[in-house]
């Protein structure tokens, strides 16, 4: 039990593996690495931080030691409040990295590897999320098969889009099939900004406050399209998705507008037979409101509490670490229940805790 009288599973925080992971690709790979981390930092550092710094190491912002170490991880862990940290890796390009599907695949692979070796050291308290090569999508469900079976990971992170391709193209099919199969959350986690990335919105700004603002929450929209009017979530009735990094109040804005919408032309979407919302809400589907979003007792109110899920977004320029889980739990406008819903029942049920 945390500090805060809830027990708290931390649904996306951040790290969750060794500094130095990319040092562990095979040889072969070595030079494409030096190559790939080039443009990495080219890549963000011109989208300056806020007090002006630039992007350090990609695109985490990091130099807080838990990020890689297991023990400094929970110390932090222990002050902040959390039980349970689920581990995001971080948004670099990965899943395409240099648009070479065996490098791809390696460094996915790679970093797989550090994530699981990582939890060895926390005595069951952090739980891993798997890095994909989605540019191909047979050896990223293979990689997603490893990594549940054989590393013990929980699920599956996968950008909003996948360069030219949106959620719902058939090929992601074997993915998503794979990931019911395995029982495991299909995580959508930014990458709307990655290097090689086809931007979406977002090629229309240069700050960093416009494109981080904008490219989370239109990502999500997007995504939630294509796994609710595109089908996926009807074709896979037993897969599980979050939509995170995007706050709460888009939600039912965007579920009543897309309802909205396929009432008037439903034979648009020949590939659902029920409102867009309906799918969302047969409780296979969740979100990650900020700490402090507002919106969460709106969101409450017309979605019901059982989508919601906490995270501390750890330890990224914009967290509010080590105060995420007071945040939520010193809340005048949510009720107990809603606290511990939000705080960890519903995440124990989509990551299977």
């Amino acid at each position: 039990m945390g500090r805060y009288k809830y027990f708290v599973i931390d649904a996306d925080g951040h790290g969750g593996e060794a500094a130095n992971w990319r040092d562990t690709v095979p040889d072969r790979f070595k030079p494409k690495v030096a190559e790939y981390m080039d443009r990495v930092k080219t890549h963000y550092g011109r989208l300056p931080i806020p007090g002006g710094g630039l992007a350090r190491k990609g695109d985490t912002f990091s130099s807080r030691p838990g990020m890689n170490d297991p023990q400094a991880r929970l110390e932090d862990m222990n002050e902040e409040g959390i039980d349970i940290g689920v581990t995001f890796p971080g948004g670099a390009g990965e899943e395409w990295a240099l648009l070479d599907p065996d490098f791809s695949e390696a460094l996915c692979q790679a970093l797989n590897n550090s994530k699981a070796e990582f939890n060895k050291h926390t005595g069951g308290r952090t739980v891993g999320i798997a890095k994909l090569p989605m540019i191909d999508p047979e050896r990223a469900a293979r990689e997603l098969r490893r990594a549940v079976t054989e590393l013990g990971l929980v699920g599956m992170a996968t950008t909003q889009h996948v360069r030219e391709k949106n959620l719902d193209h058939p090929s992601f099919d074997i993915v998503w099939r794979t990931a019911e199969e395995l029982g495991v959350a299909v995580c959508v986690h930014g990458g709307g900004q990655a290097p090689d990335q086809f931007p979406i919105a977002v090629d229309r700004f240069s700050t960093r406050l416009e494109v981080h603002a904008i490219t989370h929450p239109v990502g999500n929209m997007i995504a939630l399209t294509c796994f609710t009017v595109g089908g996926v979530l009807h074709r896979f009735p037993k897969l599980k998705v979050c939509f995170l990094e995007s706050g709460c109040g888009w939600l039912p804005f965007w579920l009543d507008r897309l309802d909205e919408h396929w009432e008037h032309m439903p034979e648009q979407a020949p590939l659902i037979d029920r409102k867009p919302s309906e799918y969302f809400l047969d409780g296979r589907c969740w979100v990650s409101p900020d700490p402090g979003d507002r919106m969460i007792p709106e969101v409450v109110n017309l979605c019901g509490d059982d989508r919601l899920i906490y995270a501390s977004d750890y330890y990224h320029w914009d967290c509010g670490f080590p105060d995420t889980v007071r945040q939520i739990a010193d809340r005048g406008d949510l009720s107990d229940r809603t606290k511990a819903k939000i705080l960890s029942e519903n995440s124990k049920q989509l990551y299977n805790l």
